[in-house]
């Protein structure tokens, strides 16, 4: 749909120019045109009476022919106009920046998520933060034209029964007048081949917009599963209205939280997962660019995403019900708000909308209320949760995604290390590192100002010198290039380490979600993937490390102060081995291992036999003295061809393969330094 746009801080049509008017197509963000407008008017010609479905962000208000329709508040859901004519219709859009130092970033009052305040947007948290905005119209209009009665909306949440499915439907319809008029619904397989099922209700309507609430009960129908384990097994469900239709995607499963682990069609699953912000700016989002965040995390191992404290494009949703990703989606509250009764009505008002614009969504696993809440943690947090519950009695619903579920050793403070400790436990939901993208985009990006950096323009596309140089210790080097080969190596090395401690720590540890996928503009963040969908190094550390059966190796010494395993001659290089398994059904697999580098050299290989989701460690070396004689033999064998290995580098590489079946499941390896004898 095309409209006439002016950006205008006019509050009434009539205050508006004449002049400077032009045509821009909807869906339409305007400052990606780079104007820092807080004020954008839309003027639309419609032909006739009808209902107008609109997506604004983020504050509304709409005349048609000079008289005034209303306001809308949020960005995430609809706001739906009744026309009672054709004519022209001025759409007043409003995204202001909050005020800075009161309002804003503690106390906050527009529920944006991180498209209002976050260190991963322009300018980051710090006081630039509000810059290059997200106002507009972020979704095409629909307009529906004609008389009523107009089925607008439909949610559909199943609930299992003793003997099969239990549907709970919304439909929310407008209408003029009093009438009695029959719905039909039909539910049709979407991505199998299957029989449609179909139910007939008679619905009497009410003037005015108003949702009816129905029931339908079913048989077993296939599951939606995740899809590593199974099918997701996808049904299109449709309403049809005095000749109008309205649809919504259903899967059949069942979610919930047992014992802090996630339990999907009544069985437990280990989340292997990623944050997820995809873009900064809706408009831009298409379902080409979502399939292919999709596939990105599937190539990369993982069966969850989060989307990261805001509601996305619906074709993000609708791609992950397709590919049997799983969705843990935060309502779009981040840090600090207000506190007064004006906006916290607001926050319960918008929660319940959530559920109803995207709950039907089979993907969807778990709510949660907020994101890093502040000093609204024990106010507003709980209260927004409760009113999630309310709305959706089929999911589980999380407080709040908290500080201590966000580890961050080698970033923030203290070194990679420490994830031993298994910090964010049993479930950490934020945790990582930030690395440079690829040299050719910091170009593009940055210019002349990309070598030698210029950090204040860093800064502002969320570099942060501090944690990158005092606490990573990651190093410059002498050109661009190496400054991004040191930057993306750490960001792998530390992903790497830490999804390998958590994963060794499975039962104790339940999931996990690196932060994060994509970078969502071009910025140097925590991604690792850049805003262009080019891989960083860390994003092929995630994959290995994510892998449903895992080889994990541990060095014999601890890395030295330049991260680097240092071994005597004739050191063992290898202290413990670990195979972590995913899978529901037993694995028998073969470790192979050997030494590269400077000289080659084969160790012993080993088979083993795991029961299904078990991690077990498979060697040690101290067990070795328990071993029976003759086996330590070998291993005294092995140390003589170990001590004749010349000084140098070499890696440790091992590998499992699936017995009976060549199939490789997971590689590991690690690097270590054989220095010279000391010569005392």
């Amino acid at each position: 749909m095309k409209a006439l746009f002016l950006p205008h801080p006019a509050q009434r049509p009539q205050d508006l120019p004449q002049e400077g008017w032009r045509e821009v197509e909807l869906p339409h963000q305007w400052s990606l045109e780079g104007l820092e407008a807080e004020v954008g008017w839309y003027r639309l010609e419609l032909p006739g009476k009808g209902v107008l479905k609109l997506y604004a962000d983020y504050l509304a208000e709409a005349w048609l022919e000079g008289a005034y329709l209303g306001r809308h508040e949020g960005y995430f859901f609809p706001w739906v106009l009744s026309l009672p004519e054709g004519g022209r219709l001025w759409l007043r859009v409003a995204a202001p920046k909050e005020a800075y130092g009161t309002q804003w970033p503690e106390f906050k009052r527009q529920i944006k998520g991180v498209f209002g305040h976050h260190d991963c947007r322009p300018g980051g948290s710090g006081p630039r933060g509000q810059e290059r905005g997200t106002g507009g119209v972020w979704q095409a209009p629909l307009f529906l034209a004609g008389e009523g009665p107009f089925p607008l909306h439909l949610l559909a949440l199943p609930h299992p029964t003793p003997t099969g499915w239990r549907l709970l439907l919304a439909v929310e319809v407008e209408s003029e007048r009093p009438l009695r008029a029959p719905l039909d619904l039909v539910l049709r397989p979407a991505n199998f081949q299957g029989e449609a099922l179909r139910k007939e209700a008679l619905l009497g309507l009410r003037p005015g917009r108003h949702v009816y609430p129905l029931l339908w009960d079913l048989p077993p129908m296939p599951l939606w599963e995740v899809y590593e384990r199974g099918f997701p097994h996808l049904y299109a469900l449709e309403a049809s209205l005095a000749g109008r239709r309205v649809a919504a995607p259903v899967g059949f499963r069942t979610v919930a939280f047992s014992e802090d682990w996630l339990v999907l069609n009544g069985r437990r699953l280990f989340l292997r997962g990623t944050n997820l912000i995809p873009t900064q700016w809706l408009s831009t989002y298409t379902r080409a660019r979502a399939e292919e965040d999709l596939r990105l995390v599937k190539e990369a191992n993982l069966n969850a995403v989060r989307v990261h404290a805001h509601l996305a494009h619906p074709a993000l949703y609708e791609a992950a019900d397709r590919e049997g990703v799983l969705v843990w989606q935060d309502f779009p509250l981040q840090w600090g708000y207000a506190e007064d009764e004006a906006f916290v009505l607001e926050a319960l008002r918008q929660a319940p909308l959530m559920v109803k614009e995207y709950g039907s969504h089979p993907s969807i696993a778990l709510w949660c209320a907020h994101n890093e809440p502040t000093h609204n943690r024990h106010t507003l947090t709980p209260l927004v949760a409760q009113r999630i519950r309310q709305a959706d009695p089929t999911r589980p619903v999380k407080e709040a995604s908290d500080f201590r579920e966000h580890p961050y050793p080698g970033w923030y403070y203290g070194h990679l290390r420490d994830f031993l400790a298994l910090p964010g436990a049993p479930l950490p939901s934020e945790f990582g590192a930030q690395a440079l993208p690829r040299a050719e985009l910091l170009r593009k990006v940055f210019g002349e100002k990309a070598w030698p950096p210029d950090f204040a323009l860093w800064s502002y596309h969320n570099f942060q010198p501090h944690e990158t140089f005092r606490v990573a210790g990651v190093r410059m080097g002498q050109s661009l290039e190496e400054f991004v080969e040191n930057s993306q190596a750490y960001q792998a090395r530390l992903i790497r380490f830490a999804v390998h401690a958590y994963r060794r720590a499975k039962g104790r540890v339940t999931g996990y979600f690196q932060f994060m996928l994509v970078e969502p503009w071009e910025g140097i963040t925590w991604a690792v993937v850049d805003v262009e969908r080019s891989p960083k190094r860390g994003y092929f550390a995630l994959k290995e490390a994510s892998a449903p059966v895992l080889l994990s190796l541990e060095p014999y010494r601890a890395p030295s102060g330049e991260d680097r395993v240092v071994l005597s001659p004739g050191d063992p290089p290898l202290m413990e081995a670990w195979l972590i398994s995913d899978r529901e059904e037993e694995v028998e697999a073969e470790v192979r291992l050997w030494i590269e580098g400077e000289a080659h050299l084969a160790l012993p290989g080993l088979r083993v036999r795991l029961g299904p989701g078990e991690a077990r460690r498979f060697f040690h070396l101290m067990e070795v003295w328990e071993s029976p004689l003759a086996q330590q033999a070998r291993w005294a064998q092995l140390g003589g061809m170990l001590k004749a290995l010349p000084p140098g580098e070499y890696r440790l590489v091992g590998e499992a393969w699936e017995s009976g079946r060549g199939e490789r499941l997971s590689r590991d390896e690690f690097a270590f330094r054989l220095a010279p004898p000391l010569g005392l």
